[in-house]
């Protein structure tokens, strides 16, 4: 049985449903035909040239991505802008695009929820006020055994796959209660205070915020926009795989990291 793009936004609709998004988001089908047939497709954090040569070498005929591929209104299409180029590549290449991106952020299954679960926190719930229309931005857990904020840091490298990590707080405080936002999501830290965290993770957090947080008593983990934002790269792709046996879906393996530590 064929599979067309217009089922892949019917289920990703069904994963994360678009009224979740923030109203400031694009969310949806951002390049190609609904009705176009697919039997490949690449799932990616963003959309970079490398992303799109390795769609082209895959010859993947649709492309997931967290991040909004077209974000802010466009004008133009030309190739004097980086946007213009990838877009003409795109469309001339047949290969269509869809992101889901803030709705992605609250829904279960989502970038906080998995995070939350690669973490093994303990009876998480949305950070603030939580609907069935607006979904969470975060989310707040228990750890199973209290430890250090040194030794939670370990776990977190661990879990994002990273060497290091920008740490703000008391390295021998014992923590049991960690909140977090993936992405930039610093906004949310003064509410997961409120709810008990004893640590937060974000990425794109400042010097302010960190100023911030040393008001609120809270530890802070810098885990960068990307690396907290990745891990659900591969749980989008088990989702349509499994939805879709007739298909391929590849998880992109492109490495997006824009911030480097020397």
């Amino acid at each position: 049985m064929s599979v067309k793009i217009s089922d892949i936004m019917d289920s990703m609709e069904k994963y994360a449903p678009r009224h979740l998004a923030e109203e400031w988001d694009n969310v949806g089908l951002m390049i190609g035909e609904e009705n176009k047939e697919v039997t490949r497709i690449l799932v990616a954090l963003d959309i970079n040239d490398g992303v799109i040569d390795e769609a082209i070498e895959k010859k993947a005929e649709l492309i997931i991505t967290h991040h909004p591929f077209i974000f802010r209104g466009i004008k133009a299409v030309t190739d004097e802008t980086a946007l213009g180029r990838r877009i003409i590549r795109l469309i001339k290449n047949d290969i269509a695009v869809f992101s889901a991106h803030t709705n992605l952020d609250a829904a279960e299954g989502g970038t906080n929820s998995t995070l939350a679960k690669l973490l093994e926190l303990e009876n998480v719930e949305g950070i603030g006020e939580v609907t069935e229309e607006n979904g969470a931005m975060g989310r707040i857990g228990n750890l199973s055994h209290r430890m250090t904020f040194g030794e939670f840091i370990s776990k977190a490298k661990k879990v994002l796959g990273a060497d290091s990590l920008s740490v703000c707080g008391d390295l021998n405080r014992e923590v049991s209660r960690v909140g977090m936002c993936t992405g930039k999501g610093a906004s949310v830290m003064q509410e997961a205070a409120l709810m008990g965290a004893d640590v937060f993770i974000t990425g794109d957090f400042g010097y302010h915020e960190g100023q911030t947080a040393e008001d609120l008593g809270i530890c802070v983990i810098d885990g960068t926009h990307y690396l907290t934002e990745v891990l659900v790269v591969p749980v989008i792709a088990s989702y349509i795989a499994e939805k879709y046996r007739d298909i391929e879906v590849i998880c992109s393996e492109v490495n997006g990291q824009t911030l480097k530590i020397v």
